[in-house]
């Protein structure tokens, strides 16, 4: 009694052909996808990063009484005086750039540049009820804040209102008034902002 063995059957030109679209749409999605993710996952860390870049001036204000001045320049270095500008993130102890690899932005409420660790509660408590009048808001000047600090997004220059002067940086020429943190991105606004407002500060001090 004879056994038959059959042999293996290999693909047909059809099969064959039907795989090869496959593939070939799979391929193509992956092609159109790969960008957008990504994009999102770049988003993604530029958000992780400024909230820690928040994080680190909230401790020095914390550890020193006071907030830093903005840098003129992206070396990092604070500059005496200058309340809009660079991130000084020398003076901070931290890296300075955003996954977009620019140099992230910074203001600072004037009235708390020059406290000192007995008087930073105070001065906080006293620009919370108005006097003096602070200089420093977001929300269209609905939220009283005590710093900004802003990376610029894929298009790397910041986005009105957070630059009314439309240079696409922020200097002591631009008026001290920026976007509500929880702006949206948009196809006309992609910068990511952190701050803390001066009564979230205020509850942190012993």
């Amino acid at each position: 009694m004879s056994v038959e063995v059959r042999q293996p059957r290999g693909f047909t030109l059809i099969e064959m052909a039907f795989v090869l679209v496959i593939v070939g749409i799979l391929v193509g999605l992956g092609a159109q996808l790969l960008p957008m993710l990504v994009k999102q996952n770049k988003l993604k860390d530029d958000r992780m990063f400024v909230k820690e870049v928040r994080t680190a001036i909230i401790g020095y204000a914390l550890a020193t009484g006071r907030l830093p001045f903005a840098s003129a320049n992206i070396n990092g270095s604070e500059r005496t005086n200058r309340l809009n500008g660079y991130l000084p993130w020398v003076t901070l102890g931290i890296n300075g750039k955003d996954p977009y690899q620019t140099t992230l932005f910074y203001s600072v409420e004037s009235h708390l540049t020059t406290t000192t660790p007995a008087t930073l509660k105070t001065t906080i408590g006293q620009l919370i009820n108005g006097t003096p009048a602070p200089d420093l808001f977001c929300d269209n000047g609905n939220l009283k804040v005590a710093f900004v600090v802003l990376s610029a997004g894929e298009n790397r220059r910041a986005d009105s209102p957070n630059d009314d002067t439309g240079d696409g940086l922020i200097t002591n020429s631009d008026n001290n008034q920026f976007a509500s943190p929880s702006a949206l991105i948009s196809s006309n606004y992609n910068d990511i902002l952190e701050t803390a407002s001066l009564t979230y500060l205020y509850g942190l001090l012993p």
